[in-house]
């Protein structure tokens, strides 16, 4: 009898061997959870600033096309380069359309315009 005394007793004291085990798992799972998370956060962030940086570029390549367009009637050449802040614009006349080719920061966007278009403008 004192020896099943002094058994509970320790485990009271202690707690069991199965509790123990029982918040080594809670703690492990709650820590996959919160890494999980944390993990799904940065890879958001990162698709998001990726995701503004490439529309910000196309925006850009889009009003340098915009601004040239406005200069072209003036240009008596069939192709040439026009140099902007944030890049570079290449022309080159083609049958009846302008082929228009904008590098902005590495990347490059290319447009197709209508000569008839152009000259209406």
């Amino acid at each position: 009898m004192k020896l099943n005394l002094v058994k509970e007793r320790k485990k009271v004291a202690l707690g069991s061997s199965n509790s123990r085990g029982g918040v080594l798992l809670s703690v492990l799972l709650t820590l996959f959870l919160f890494s999980f998370l944390w993990l799904q956060l940065l890879t958001t962030y990162q698709q998001t600033i990726d995701f503004t940086n490439r529309t910000r570029r196309s925006y850009q390549a889009k009003i340098a096309k915009e601004l040239f367009l406005a200069d072209y009637p003036q240009l008596a050449k069939e192709k040439g380069q026009w140099h902007f802040t944030q890049g570079e614009l290449v022309y080159q006349k083609q049958s009846e359309n302008l082929k228009i080719t904008v590098q902005i920061q590495g990347k490059s966007f290319s447009f197709t315009e209508p000569l008839e278009e152009i000259t209406k403008k």
